[in-house]
């Protein structure tokens, strides 16, 4: 192992002084004291001893459900992952930490038909976790979920195209917090400038209601981890508070160009990859409305939930986003279905416009995709509604 280790780092100082070559720029890193920790788990029912066969009813199982459901589920579709095993860093500056992982997610896709038309929505979930948490959940109401609300969604008549108050659930919501705040404030965006927060810090860049975090030390969190794979521990990175910008994501490197201190925000899908800044897990802090408070705040507007995912571009500061379902919220209260609902807007009027935020905040799964790596990061929100955002059209 010692031999592997040394000849690497041999092949890594050269390919170092090789690139040395053609970048005029110095490469610097904030110095830190190095660490030598072991984070052990202790899983009822290891992954790496459950059978092939035994993982494979997880999606069998979500797809028999959700045929079950209704006449009209048209297919169905399932998808099971999971990782288990040790991830080592070990650092030039001695630092030496072993952490070790175990990650269970899984999703259902539903699609509906009637006549010509179809519909799909899709459910997951992620866990840190052994195969015990299969002993604690209900697999079946993931799949009922998805069918239903497919299903629901064929009586759906065509967006109307305009502004318009707004409540987005957590999902739709938690993808904005994660795609269009979170990746803004990855700091190699902010040096480089492709973001549209450079140099904002102490700026109020959002309403009062407003308090956002990417939070490596969630407990249960999607893409919690004790430290990062540069060896810094990782935090509770307060992105904005109470409207304000206070905080980047770092890595060593960024850390220094900025003149701060790394915040423990690298990561790397692998040990073939070079660690990047990256979120973990990034979420809207809850406030006190509840989910009736907010339709009779709004009254009048568009009801959002879900995400088919869209586009961002963090250095123009707008984003598009497609939503699962929709409905029309009329009087204070939920009316018919809408279908092809996207949402568009600038990142920050939008975020100046959330004017409440409800309690009831969900953390969603997900995988982020930056320069060719994926990785792990959730995402969370409550319910919050918008003083007015795009809908259908463009920007």
């Amino acid at each position: 192992e010692e031999n592997y280790i040394k000849n690497a780092s041999k092949l890594a100082v050269k390919a170092g002084k090789a690139a040395s070559l053609h970048s005029k720029k110095e490469a610097d890193i904030i110095l830190l004291k190095p660490i030598k920790d072991e984070d052990k788990i202790v899983d009822k029912k290891d992954l790496s001893l459950i059978s092939i066969k035994e993982k494979m009813e997880i999606p069998i199982n979500l797809v028999e459900a959700t045929k079950k459901f209704n006449k009209k589920i048209a297919s169905a579709s399932a998808l099971y992952l999971d990782e288990c095993g040790e991830k080592a860093v070990a650092t030039s500056d001695g630092a030496k930490i072993i952490n070790e992982l175990s990650r269970i997610y899984f999703s259902v896709k539903a699609v509906a038909k009637e006549g010509e038309k179809l519909t799909s929505i899709h459910e997951s979930e992620g866990f840190l976790s052994g195969f015990e948490i299969f002993d604690k959940i209900d697999l079946r109401k993931y799949a009922v979920k998805a069918a239903e609300k497919a299903v629901k969604m064929l009586e759906a008549k065509p967006a109307v195209k305009g502004r318009f108050k707004a409540i987005l659930d957590p999902k739709i919501a938690g993808t904005f917090i994660h795609e269009a705040v979170g990746h803004a404030c990855e700091a190699d965006y902010i040096i480089t400038n492709q973001s549209i927060l450079c140099n904002k810090l102490g700026d109020q860049i959002a309403s009062e209601q407003v308090t956002i975090y990417d939070d490596s030390t969630l407990n249960g969190g999607w893409g919690s981890s004790k430290y990062d794979d540069e060896g810094v521990p990782t935090k509770k990175r307060v992105l904005i508070e109470n409207g304000i910008l206070k905080e980047y994501i770092l890595n060593r490197e960024t850390a220094k160009k900025l003149g701060m201190q790394s915040n423990g925000g690298a990561r790397a899908a692998s040990y073939a990859y070079k660690p990047l800044v990256r979120m973990s897990n990034s979420y809207l802090s809850p406030k006190d409305f509840s989910f009736e408070e907010l339709l009779e705040t709004v009254k009048e507007g568009i009801y959002v939930k879900g995400s088919r995912g869209g586009q961002v571009d963090p250095a123009k500061g707008v984003f598009q986003f497609s939503a699962e379902e929709a409905f029309l919220i009329s009087k204070g209260e939920i009316a018919e279905p809408l279908f092809d609902v996207s949402l568009s807007g600038s990142i920050l009027e939008t975020l100046k416009k959330i004017f409440a935020i409800g309690k009831d905040i969900e953390h969603h799964p997900g995988f982020c995709g930056k320069d060719s790596q994926f990785i792990p990061a959730g995402d969370g929100s409550p319910h919050i509604a918008v003083q007015e955002i795009i809908v259908g059209g463009k920007i």
